[in-house]
Order: C-alpha cells, then sequence, then structure tokens
C-alpha cells in the first residue's frame, strides 16, 4: 500500500503549511508607524563631514547624502570610524545657505563591500560668526 502513504504524507503535508500560514498571519509583526517627524527627500546632495575618532584623529570627508530632512540625513561611507553618538560637525548642501551643524551618528549599518550606512540627527546650527575678544587700546 505505497500508494496509500503517498497520500497520507500529503495530506499531512498540507495540514502542515496551512496551519503555518495561519500562523504566519495571525503572529507577523504589526506594521511599525513612521517615527519621523519630517518627510523624507531622495536625492544626491553633498555633505562636508568633519569629526574625530576614539583616538583623537581628524576625520574629514566628503560624500553624498542617500536621503534628507530638515532634522538629519543619511549617507554610505568606507570608513569605519563612526559610532552611535558620536559628535560630529557637518556641513550639508541644502540650498544656497550652507550652514555648519553638529550633529549626532544616531545609526550605524554594515552595508555590502565595507561600506557603511550613517544616520545623522542635526543638534544645532554652529554661529555662523564666532565671537572673539578683542583687546582694546
Amino acid at each position: 500500500m505505497p500508494e496509500l502513504d503517498v497520500q497520507i504524507l500529503a495530506a499531512l503535508a498540507q495540514t502542515v503549511a496551512k496551519s503555518e500560514r495561519k500562523a504566519a498571519r495571525t503572529y507577523a509583526p504589526a506594521v511599525r508607524p513612521e517615527r519621523r517627524r519630517d518627510r523624507r527627500n531622495k536625492g544626491p546632495r553633498q555633505v562636508w563631514i568633519q569629526a574625530t575618532d576614539a583616538n583623537g584623529k581628524l576625520i574629514e570627508e566628503i560624500q553624498v547624502m542617500r536621503d534628507y530632512s530638515r532634522g538629519g540625513f543619511y549617507f554610505v561611507s568606507s570608513l569605519h570610524c563612526y559610532c552611535v553618538g558620536m559628535h560630529v560637525h557637518v556641513i550639508p548642501a541644502f540650498g544656497s545657505l550652507n550652514l555648519e551643524f553638529v550633529a549626532e551618528v544616531v545609526r550605524v549599518e554594515p552595508k555590502p563591500k565595507m561600506a557603511y550606512g550613517i544616520g545623522v540627527k542635526l543638534l544645532h546650527a554652529r554661529d555662523p560668526i564666532a565671537p572673539h575678544n578683542s583687546a582694546k587700546s
């Protein structure tokens, strides 16, 4: 009765497949609500980045933002020196007025080909005219 065994195995496989599909629907993770406050814009725009790594070495590079908003941006770098919580100085090319910002690295994710995706949150603009003490004669 090998035919009967095959039929029973096929019916059992169908039952298991149905229960797995039902479980997948039942326990599927809920779609997370969007946490970003500002709309993301796609498109290549350059950004100048300057920071200091853990060893005190100056890091300076120009990269292309993958997406950006009023509150931050995302870029890809081949440097393995960025870490979450790190403060960086950036000048994103948002238009005709390019201000220097103090920003914080909020995400670092590995990418293919030894690259890293870096998410940055803009904290505040730096004062374009730094006050200086002048000795009055």
